[in-house]
């Protein structure tokens, strides 16, 4: 699926929220991301299960794989959130009244009152629950492919939604100035952090620097990470590679939720990565609100480049 193509159906979903003349608008768009996130949830479930690759180096390599994804999340996490509060950014979620009149997404019927979206936590456990058993209850390989190849158009009708509400949400454009230039130092803070929780976590397994460092550079676009890092450093870190960055978009779906609560909407940015820009950009807007949309689109496009330019560098140190 080419970046182009997903811009596309962004914007033809923001026209169309933005010139639409029905009141549910928000409503329909809701309803279409929460459909194609669970389609694109269940075809991740079933590619897990059906890579046999995957399920042999889960007990070996695959513990290397999730040290490096909690160190590159946690660190990122941490860059982001010190970012907000050394700089001017402005976190909607965390600003004073006199300073911000923004209210975060999500109405009380969609909230719990913990704050928590419960619905949307669920619906990504049950999703991957479901994706799990259907590459491993014994279905026709065909049918788990057909589940799989589905993931292309979830993805499109999720980032058409997304435009959908963002569109509908005439004030949530207007957000977007509190951010200002200060929106490209997100990605940035994101790469640095990445890179330097997979080392330092890199350490306790005893992973060389920069094999650790190419590992977090992929920054959750997995497709991309394994097939360079298989190519520059060997099968074993390739799969490493291909692994953590699969975690990391995994993970991303649990953890964003609490980090949208407690750390901000800014910070909610931060565990996606590269993600932002097409998969984990549904939930940051239902999670953290529309006038995150556009600074995790960047975020995801910036960081998607740096993959590219950062992995063989780092391996050709």
């Amino acid at each position: 699926m080419s970046i182009g193509m997903l811009l596309v159906s962004l914007v033809i979903g923001g026209l169309i929220g933005y010139y639409s003349p029905f009141y549910r608008t928000q409503k329909i768009g809701d309803g279409i991301i929460f459909t194609g996130l669970a389609i694109l949830l269940i075809s991740i479930g079933a590619q897990l299960g059906s890579d046999d690759q995957i399920l042999q180096n889960l007990n070996t390599i695959g513990g290397s794989a999730l040290v490096l994804c909690v160190g590159s999340v946690i660190g990122s996490i941490m860059c982001v959130y010190l970012l907000t509060a050394i700089t001017s950014i402005v976190d909607p979620l965390f600003a004073s009244p006199d300073e911000s009149t923004i209210a975060r997404q999500g109405s009380p019927s969609e909230l719990g009152a913990d704050g928590f979206d419960w619905q949307i936590i669920l619906l990504i456990f049950i999703s991957l629950v479901v994706g799990l058993g259907l590459s491993t209850i014994g279905l026709p390989e065909h049918f788990v492919m057909g589940v799989v190849s589905l993931s292309d158009y979830a993805l499109l009708a999720l980032l058409f939604g997304v435009g959908v509400t963002v569109g509908g949400d005439t004030e949530a454009l207007s957000h977007i100035a509190h951010f200002g230039w200060g929106v490209l130092l997100i990605p940035l803070a994101v790469a640095v952090g990445s890179i330097l929780g997979s080392v330092l976590f890199g350490v306790v397994i005893d992973m060389p620097v920069t094999h650790a460092a190419a590992v977090a550079a992929g920054f959750g676009w997995y497709s991309y990470a394994g097939v360079v890092v298989f190519d520059l450093g060997g099968m074993r870190l390739g799969t490493i590679a291909f692994l953590a960055n699969l975690f990391r978009e995994i993970v991303t779906f649990f953890v964003l939720p609490v980090v949208a609560k407690y750390f901000g909407g800014v910070t909610s940015i931060a565990p996606g990565g590269a993600t932002t820009m097409d998969v984990t950009l549904p939930l940051i807007q239902r999670v953290s609100g529309e006038e995150f949309v556009i600074p995790a689109l960047i975020n995801g496009l910036v960081l998607a480049v740096a993959a590219t330019v950062l992995i063989p560098t780092i391996l050709g140190i």
